[in-house]
């Protein structure tokens, strides 16, 4: 629980940065647009995106490491990690894998499916133990003078 509630600090951090570093840069290319300075617009836009890049890949690779960490603890396949995986992609700044919009996807569903299947196992058996219970104690009942 530690763990998690350090990670989610850590990725809205990154999140936080990222907007504080894309903002910064957007009055300068509001005034560049106004002014048809297509190339300073263009030079700025890119130096918001690669600078923000920086901060949004390390939270992008948290989220996905966080994902593949409880697939594997349900022992779900993961998929691998390949240049042209339509899952995974590695950033351009810093070199990390990081899962896609559909990589992610599908693992977050793949996760919840099998954590709602193993829950309604127990949710079954706590449903016939109750039942069973109940059974016991209309007996007793009966029983009793």
């Amino acid at each position: 629980m530690i763990a998690w509630l350090r990670e989610e600090l850590k990725v809205r951090k990154w999140d936080r940065k990222a907007q504080l570093i894309r903002a910064s840069f957007s009055e300068d290319i509001h005034r560049a647009h106004v002014a048809r300075d297509w190339d300073k617009r263009n030079d700025l836009s890119f130096n918001a995106d690669f600078e923000a890049s920086q901060y949004e890949d390390e939270a992008a690779e948290i989220r996905s490491n966080r994902l593949v960490r409880r697939a594997r603890r349900l022992s779900l396949p993961i998929p691998s990690r390949q240049g042209n995986s339509a899952h995974w992609c590695q950033s351009q700044t810093l070199g990390t894998w990081a899962l896609t919009d559909v990589g992610f996807a599908e693992l977050r569903r793949a996760v919840r499916l099998e954590e709602k299947e193993r829950r309604d196992v127990w949710l079954t058996l706590g449903g016939m133990l109750v039942s069973i219970l109940s059974l016991v104690v209309a007996i007793i009942a009966l029983l009793k003078p």
